[in-house]
């Protein structure tokens, strides 16, 4: 993986970055309607897929050419997606429910109302389940795939936007955001076999994304312009990174890190705890992915 592919939210487009040239190259979306409002990307096997938070679909590329296969609408405001075998289960912010869209039959399965603006998801492939952060309902809900139920809801106060399961598959993060607050954020901790909570850790101001490495969870803080370095054996937050502007989408590869910077509509490259470089994207830069 020499490259990161993210989502111009702004700019109804999608960038890929070299990550040995820097080099910048635009994707369009040809099949969407105007405006796209791209928010969510994963990738599977060779494919690459959108939420399009104003068009209300998803959208397939082609990861060998980069061209848009195939536009689905799916419900208003697609925030985030993950892929299951055959089927894309999509979070509708605006229709508070999740979508499951079956690729084989080329139909939406069943749609289930799950909480108050649903922003982030993340599958647990072990015990099939899904885990869903609602914005405005603080809290995440956790759905079996077995019976498309709703077994738990864990409150996670306050606004929560980013859910992960950890690498190891021991932990759930969740990033509690106090959206509009000055007040600090926080990460909070699960079990995700008790699914008791294990930790909340404070970071900056209004974290929203986060990436997990071998030792640290980096948590992009949006309001702050910084980023918080949390040792995970520790559960502790050992630095901030200063970066400026509003980090959303953060990567990192090697000693290098990557963040979106959504207000100015560039990629920020932090080595050894500095900027290293600054590259000009396009308009709302979001989520983003390895590849």
């Amino acid at each position: 993986m020499s490259s990161i592919v993210l989502c111009n939210t702004g700019a109804d487009s999608l960038s890929k970055i070299d990550l040995d040239t820097f080099e910048v190259k635009k994707i369009l979306f040809k099949l969407s309607e105007r405006p796209v409002g791209p928010h969510g990307i994963r990738k599977y096997g060779n494919e690459i897929i959108t939420a399009n938070s104003y068009s209300d679909s998803i959208s397939i590329f082609s990861d060998l050419n980069f061209e848009e296969i195939k536009n689905i609408k799916i419900g208003p405001k697609p925030n985030d997606l993950v892929k299951v075998g055959n089927k894309i289960y999509t979070i509708c912010g605006e229709a508070n429910s999740i979508v499951a869209y079956d690729l084989d039959q080329n139909r939406v399965l069943w749609e289930l109302n799950i909480g108050n603006w649903p922003h982030s998801i993340d599958y647990y492939y072990e015990k099939e389940l899904l885990f869903v952060s609602n914005l405005e309902e603080n809290c995440t809900k956790i759905i079996n795939l077995e019976d498309y139920q709703i077994v738990k809801t864990l409150l996670t106060p306050e606004y929560p936007t980013k859910v992960k399961i950890s690498n190891d598959k021991k932990y759930i993060y969740i990033c509690e955001s106090y959206l509009g607050s000055d007040d600090n954020g926080y990460l909070d901790v699960f079990s995700i076999e008790t699914f008791n909570r294990v930790t909340r850790i404070e970071v900056g101001t209004s974290p929203i994304d986060m990436y997990e490495d071998n030792k640290y969870i980096y948590v992009s803080n949006f309001t702050e312009g910084s980023i918080s370095v949390i040792d995970k054996n520790l559960f502790k937050s050992v630095k901030t990174l200063y970066i400026g502007g509003m980090p959303k989408g953060i990567l990192k590869k090697d000693n290098k890190i990557y963040i979106g910077d959504y207000l100015k509509g560039r990629l920020i490259v932090v080595e050894e705890e500095k900027i290293k470089k600054i590259i000009a994207i396009e308009s709302e830069p979001n989520a983003m992915i390895l590849f």
